[in-house]
Order: C-alpha cells, then sequence, then structure tokens
C-alpha cells in the first residue's frame, strides 16, 4: 500500500508513521522540512507528479489560533486539490475534541451538534465538511478521527503551557471545580488509526475515562520527579486575586477569564462508536501515563 502522511514531524506523527512503515507499505511524508514531499500547506498546494496513494493520511494541522484557519482549513483545500486528478481509495482525517462546544457535557457523541468555540475548532470543523463532500464525490473511503487532548513526546499547545504552570508552581486550582475533560495517549490515537482507515467513519477517540482538572495536574507534577502540593482558592478569593493581582505570573496563568472559563466546563467524548468499530480497543490510561506510574507504556523519554 503507498500512504501519504502529513505532519509527520509533530507528536501523532512521531507514533504514527513507525506503525505504518513496514513491510507491505510504503509511507511519504509532506511537511515543510525534512520530507519526501517538501511543501508548506499553508501558502502551496504539493506536487505530486505521477505519485499515487492507497491511503492518505492527513494529521498536519495547528492548535495555533493565528494560523489555523491557513492550515486546518485552507491548508486542506490544497491538499485535496493536489489530489484532484489521482484521488487515494482510503483518506483520513485528524480532526479535534475541539469541534464540539467546549461545555458539550459528558460522554458526547459523534453525531453531537458541532458547536465549535476557538477557531482551531471552527477550522476543524469547516474542513471536515470539506474533507466529507471532496470524499463522497471522488468515491474515497473517509475516517474522521475527534482525538481528545493528546499527551506524548513532545506534546505542546494548551496541555505543554499548563505542565509548564504546574511544575513551576503556577498552577491555581479553584476549589469546588469539578468539571471533568478527555485525555488520549498519542500512541493510542496512531494505533486506532492504522485499524480504522479501512473501516471508514467518525470516531472520538479517547481512553474512555474522564479526569478532573486537578487530578490531571497532579499526574503531571508527578510526571516532573518532584510531586508538588497545588495551590487551592474558593472562587471569590479567585475573583480578588484576578482583580488585584493579575501581574502575577501565577495568577495570570491560572485565573484569568478566558483559562479560568475554559478549565471549568466539562467535555468528555464517548468512545461508545470507538469500541463497536475495535472491539479489543484497549488504551493506555492516560493518567497514568503522564504519572509515570503505567509501567507497561513503552515511554520515548
Amino acid at each position: 500500500m503507498n500512504i501519504l502522511v502529513t505532519g509527520g514531524a509533530g507528536m501523532l506523527g512521531s507514533y504514527l508513521l513507525p506503525i505504518l512503515k513496514n513491510e507491505d507499505n510504503v509511507v511519504a511524508t509532506l511537511q515543510r522540512h525534512d520530507a519526501d514531499i517538501i511543501c508548506d500547506l499553508t501558502k502551496e498546494i504539493p506536487r505530486f507528479g505521477e505519485k499515487t496513494f492507497d491511503l492518505v493520511v492527513h494529521a498536519a494541522g495547528s492548535h495555533d489560533e493565528g494560523d489555523a484557519l491557513d492550515l486546518n482549513l485552507d491548508g486542506t483545500r490544497r491538499l485535496l486539490e493536489a489530489l484532484e486528478a489521482n484521488p487515494p481509495k482510503e483518506f483520513v482525517y485528524v480532526s479535534s475534541w475541539e469541534v464540539y462546544s467546549p461545555d458539550s457535557g459528558e460522554d458526547i457523541k459523534e453525531d453531537h451538534q458541532l458547536w465549535a468555540a476557538t477557531k482551531v475548532g471552527q477550522s476543524k470543523a469547516r474542513a471536515e465538511e470539506t474533507v466529507r463532500k471532496w470524499c463522497a464525490d471522488h468515491d474515497v473511503l473517509l475516517t474522521i478521527v475527534r482525538p481528545a487532548r493528546m499527551f506524548g513526546k513532545g506534546v505542546k499547545g494548551e496541555m505543554r503551557s499548563l505542565f509548564n504552570d504546574v511544575v513551576n508552581s503556577r498552577y491555581i486550582h479553584v476549589r469546588d471545580n469539578d468539571a471533568m475533560l478527555s485525555l488520549v495517549c498519542a500512541s493510542d490515537v496512531a494505533e486506532a488509526i492504522e485499524k480504522l482507515h479501512s473501516i471508514g467513519g467518525i470516531f472520538n477517540i479517547s481512553d474512555g475515562k474522564g479526569a478532573k482538572w486537578i487530578e490531571l495536574a497532579e499526574a503531571m507534577s508527578s510526571n516532573s520527579g518532584a510531586m508538588k502540593r497545588q495551590t487551592f482558592l474558593p472562587k471569590k478569593w479567585a475573583d480578588v486575586a484576578w482583580k488585584f493581582a493579575s501581574w502575577l505570573p501565577a495568577v495570570n496563568a491560572s485565573l484569568s477569564p478566558e483559562i479560568l472559563s475554559r478549565r471549568s466546563k466539562t467535555l468528555t467524548l464517548s468512545s461508545e462508536a470507538l469500541k463497536m468499530a475495535l472491539p479489543h480497543w484497549n488504551p493506555y490510561p492516560t493518567i497514568d501515563v503522564i504519572s509515570r506510574v503505567n509501567e507497561d507504556y513503552p515511554y520515548l523519554d
């Protein structure tokens, strides 16, 4: 099978490429540097020449609000335009949990209304729509995966920022904030993609175990090798701290209205569709992996 993977240098790509590269597959990568096909999808349409692909895994994407539309949406359109002459048999689009409203609640299924609150989520949702139409028009089997917040070697964005705040004692938890979020290891997402691409459909991907923000912070603290006692504040004192001390790094990192709102809404993903498609699906418990207490997980560093 000839396979094209975009975003192979990203966190997910670093786990995906070794799984796809075997004696039965020829895998080409597309990214801005150090790839078989060098292309900046924010600006360029790839040139494939005579190359054809049986499977395309589009994992390139941005979690930066500044260039989300350029890469997530317009970059996807450029990739599809390049594939127009020779469409693949199968296409996997790596979307995101952010296509849902941040306060959607618990156990959200794939048919839940998409109501993204961020540019990242909006660009992913619109890219999903674009890919669905293109694949239907070209008779291409489509698989859309919506990973929860992913963890692995090279994690970036929101979770990297949270980790830095925790290990530098800047994380402040508002007392009685029991908001839940879904998590997943990037290695499990990669393995799911390898199995789902020939099935087709839309799938949330999480470890199936919701976690509280404070549990995540404590796991990150354990990961650092120096378990730190987390700081708790009642909501009214958190508001006072922000009003009078927002210039302090710890207060700005944890108690700004934007961050406080983001960390006080529950959104957990249902794994029902994934388990039906993959009955033997058995992901690692992400909290245990982050805490480095899972002895079976193949840590890369």
